[in-house]
């Protein structure tokens, strides 16, 4: 029977992200520090609080449009470039599910891709930049190797830790690129060494994913 996820669910796993976010804050924050400003923690809090609150109110009945509206409420609570391109993530995924009442685990991916697809044309930036899309596309490969390993009935922990556990290896790969996008490549070489924050960000997200899922019975 091939895995799903329906509205429902969905805002429940998205609530446990925004959970997740908020608790590592100063980690970010302090990742941040190294390469630029330091207020990518406040700004994943601002938004992930924007999220919760638009959680507590009326969605839509359907997957797709759940999703945009978070990502809006994403983009309008923490008004940056890293709101700007996660909100925009969120609307991409949202767009690709629209008027769906359940997603199967491989549309899921398919969302996934097109927000990569959308991040890449926004921010102008390619895979080894040192940015958020190289924690996410790796994950998006361990999606469709979980899929295609264990067939559509594999259960959603699984899916999203295998994503979680590829975005983390590529999060931790950033420390070896040098930052091509933003404030952080002012550094230029001295950025090598230091992580991406918003690459682990993104791990942050798909490892509370994984985990809201692995600990349902």
């Amino acid at each position: 029977m091939t895995t799903t996820l329906d509205t429902t669910q969905v805002k429940a796993l998205m609530g446990a992200v925004a959970d997740g976010l908020i608790a590592h804050k100063d980690d970010l924050a302090a990742l941040d520090a190294e390469l630029g400003d330091g207020d990518l923690g406040r700004t994943v809090e601002r938004g992930f609080i924007g999220i919760k609150e638009a959680l507590a109110g009326p969605l839509p009945d359907d997957v797709g449009r759940t999703l945009f509206q978070l990502g809006k409420a994403f983009s309008n609570a923490a008004p940056s470039s890293f709101g700007a391109l996660y909100g925009t993530a969120l609307m991409k995924s949202g767009t690709a599910l629209k008027d769906k009442m359940t997603a199967t685990l491989a549309e899921c991916a398919d969302a996934t891709q097109a927000a990569l697809d959308a991040l890449m044309e926004r921010g102008k930036a390619q895979l080894g930049d040192k940015t958020m899309l190289d924690a996410i596309a790796p994950a998006i490969t361990a999606m469709r190797a979980a899929l295609a390993d264990n067939g559509d009935d594999v259960s959603t922990g699984v899916f999203l830790r295998a994503a979680a556990a590829a975005a983390q290896r590529g999060a931790d790969e950033t420390a070896s690129m040098q930052s091509k996008i933003g404030r952080a490549s002012w550094q230029g070489e001295r950025s090598s060494g230091k992580k991406d924050p918003g690459a682990q960000a993104i791990a942050y997200m798909f490892d509370a994913a994984a985990a809201h899922f692995e600990s349902q019975p």
